[in-house]
């Protein structure tokens, strides 16, 4: 009796040791994970519009420019053609541009 009560006391205990190490071999291997991440660097740009910096991987590319979204980019292409057509006015006139 004593016998059969200490060898399931010793094989519980064998159990949850078991099982905390998994557990916590899990656990580590997150961590490392997070950490390998966490080492990686993101290359950053700057929205010429909202002046945000944005990931390189999430920003849009229009016409050579990166933009953290579509509205930003059409305002910013917008407003260049504008200035880009009044110098272009500004040289017909006999004004300068720089």
């Amino acid at each position: 009796m004593l016998l059969r009560f200490l060898s399931f006391v010793f094989l519980s205990y064998l159990f949850f040791a078991i099982l905390k190490f998994l557990l916590s071999w899990g656990k580590r291997q997150r961590g490392l994970r997070s950490q390998e991440r966490s080492t990686e660097t993101e290359e950053m740009v700057l929205d010429p519009q909202c002046r945000s910096y944005l990931a390189k991987d999430e920003a849009i590319l229009r016409s050579g420019r990166y933009f953290c979204s579509d509205e930003c980019a059409k305002v910013y292409l917008a407003r260049g053609k504008e200035n880009d057509e009044g110098a272009g006015m500004k040289d017909r006139e006999g004004g300068t541009s720089l």
